[in-house]
C-alpha cells in the first residue's frame, strides 16, 4: 500500500520531519545508529537494508554496523553511542518512568538539551515510519 500517496497531508510532513533529522546539528553517524537499531528491534527489512547502505556511505565502521544488534556487549562504540543506544532502545521497547528518568539524566550529562530532543525525535519518528511499513507497507 502506498500510504503516502494516500495520505500526503499526514504523511509527508511525518517524512519533511525526517529529512530535517538528517539535517540537525547531532552528529549524522549516531543518528544512523540510532535509526538502524530502531529499525532492527522492529523488524522493518527495508529500513535495516537502507540504514546499512547509508552507514557505509558515511563511512561508519563496517565493525559497528555488524556489531549493532549486540551493541551492549562489544567495545567498538563511544560513550554518547552507548548512551544513545540505551536510549534508542527504551524509547522502541518501553521503560518504566523511573528507569527513563535515570537514563534521561545520565544522557544530560553528556548531551546539550537539543542533542536530546534530536536525538529523541530521530528514535520516535523512526519509530512511526518503521511501523507504517511493517504493517501497511511494502516492506521488502
Amino acid at each position: 500500500m502506498n500510504y503516502a500517496k494516500i495520505s500526503p497531508k499526514i504523511m509527508n510532513p511525518l517524512y519533511k520531519c525526517y529529512d530535517e533529522i538528517q539535517k540537525c546539528e547531532l552528529d549524522q553517524s549516531l543518528i544512523l545508529l540510532v535509526e538502524m537499531r530502531t529499525s532492527q528491534i522492529n523488524g522493518c527489512a527495508y529500513c535495516c537494508r537502507l540504514h546499512a547502505e547509508m552507514g557505509r556511505k558515511l563511512g561508519i565502521e563496517e565493525e559497528k554496523l555488524d556489531k549493532l544488534p549486540g551493541w551492549f556487549n562489544s567495545r567498538i562504540y563511544n560513550q554518547k553511542e552507548v548512551l544513545a543506544l540505551e536510549w534508542c532502545e527504551a524509547l522502541t521497547i518501553g521503560l518504566r518512568d523511573k528507569d527513563l528518568n535515570n537514563l534521561r539524566e545520565r544522557l544530560e550529562e553528556l548531551f546539550s538539551e537539543k542533542e536530546l530532543v534530536d536525538l529523541t525525535s530521530a528514535i520516535s519518528v523512526m519509530n512511526a515510519l518503521n511501523r507504517m511499513a511493517i504493517s501497511i507497507g511494502d516492506n521488502n
